[in-house]
């Protein structure tokens, strides 16, 4: 299974230390360019040691940049037009993501929502840790681990969803 990544997922999976569950659940994992240009470029010039993590994923060829086509273009302008609170790299993966009918993966709400009334599929950095879980890529204490991980480093998680996964993750 391939899934389409917007930049939240991939750099907190690498803050984390747990890039290598997106690797072990899909295989492939593909960015629009400008998603590369947020996370690995701008993210080197900031010295973010995530960038060079997801760099290597990159190097490795697991990680792969889909460029768009010129009607993705005209379609991701359109959005860019009526989804004000969009960024270009989240216009992007909707895009590269309805057009290739894969998984989405995004945690900013906005992209979320309007990439679900596309029909879209998307989920985020928890689902990942839940869905790795489940299909026991990692145990209960290093889903727990990753949540704390996230939070500690600043992940942005209201109080009452950082309490229903960890009771998820204990009722596994």
């Amino acid at each position: 299974m391939l899934a389409i990544s917007d930049s939240s997922p991939l750099i907190w999976l690498a803050k984390i230390g747990k890039i290598s569950l997106l690797k072990k659940l899909y295989r492939e994992v593909y960015i629009p360019q400008e998603v590369y240009n947020e996370v690995i470029i701008m993210g080197l010039n900031e010295g973010f040691t995530d960038a060079l993590v997801l760099k290597d994923c990159i190097d490795k060829g697991w990680i792969k940049i889909k460029t768009l086509d010129d009607k993705q273009t005209e379609s991701c302008q359109m959005i860019m037009e009526h989804a004000h609170e969009l960024h270009l790299g989240e216009a992007q993966a909707i895009i590269l993501a309805q057009t290739n009918n894969v998984l989405l993966l995004m945690d900013e709400s906005c992209g979320r929502a309007f990439a679900e009334t596309w029909g879209l599929k998307v989920h985020g950095t928890l689902y990942v840790i839940l869905r790795s879980l489940r299909e026991a890529i990692i145990n209960k204490e290093e889903a727990r681990e990753a949540m704390y991980a996230l939070v500690e480093k600043g992940f942005r998680i209201e109080p009452s969803l950082i309490t229903w996964v960890l009771r998820e993750i204990q009722n596994y």
